[in-house]
């Protein structure tokens, strides 16, 4: 059986759509996973920014006086003395 150079040039043209088609298929997963991973950054960063706006809530003055107000801060701001040693000593 003799290949002709027809043949030859047919069976490497075959080859490389099919080579041309594995790329675009990879290619094509490749865009997929690089929208996944897109939705995933903007959905990290929007909970990022929560997670700020959260800790910039806690940590403001506001916050903090109102929470002091709560659990009564402040009421005790006076020293409390032992008037006896004898509770310092534990006797």
């Amino acid at each position: 059986m003799k290949f002709s150079l027809n043949t030859l040039i047919a069976g490497i043209m075959f080859i490389l759509v099919g080579i041309n088609i594995a790329i675009f298929i990879k290619g094509i997963r490749l865009s997929n996973e690089i929208s996944y991973y897109e939705g995933e950054i903007a959905r990290l960063n929007e909970q990022n920014i929560e997670y700020e706006q959260h800790i910039y809530k806690i940590e403001s003055h506001v916050s903090t006086a109102s929470l002091a107000a709560e659990l009564e801060y402040g009421k005790y701001n006076e020293p409390i003395y032992l008037q006896k040693p004898r509770y310092a000593l534990n006797k």
